[in-house]
């Protein structure tokens, strides 16, 4: 289910792993180990495209969208639309929505993932 990708992005994701932003760790806070009832990986490979967090019993890909984003929006809803039509939705959240509103984030991901699971 998620396709072949070239060693080198294998690497780069590991890089990623590593190398959290703020917000992305505020948010694997809540989503690492089953915390939803569900497995999260963080920085997976999903076909060819690395997510910030992914679930893939959800079908779901959740994204954690800093400043670069507004450099990539075209980019970013192309992605998106091939994983639509992989059974993948992504849900896309501002760093500040992460970092201010957390409780508010995580209610909407384990809501998304009881709806995606049932």
């Amino acid at each position: 289910m998620r396709g072949k990708s070239s060693p080198a992005k294998h690497a780069f994701a590991s890089k990623l792993r590593r190398n959290l932003t703020g917000s992305e760790k505020t948010l694997w806070g809540h989503l690492s180990k089953k915390q939803l009832g569900v497995w999260f990986y963080s920085q997976s490979l999903a076909y060819g495209y690395i997510l910030d967090f992914w679930c893939p019993k959800a079908g779901l890909a959740v994204e954690v969208d800093g400043g670069i984003h507004v450099l990539t929006k075209k980019r970013d809803r192309k992605r998106d639309a091939v994983l639509r039509c992989k059974g993948i939705l992504t849900m896309r959240f501002p760093n500040d929505s992460v970092d201010n509103n957390t409780a508010a984030v995580v209610a909407m991901i384990k809501a998304k993932v009881k709806q995606r699971t049932k």
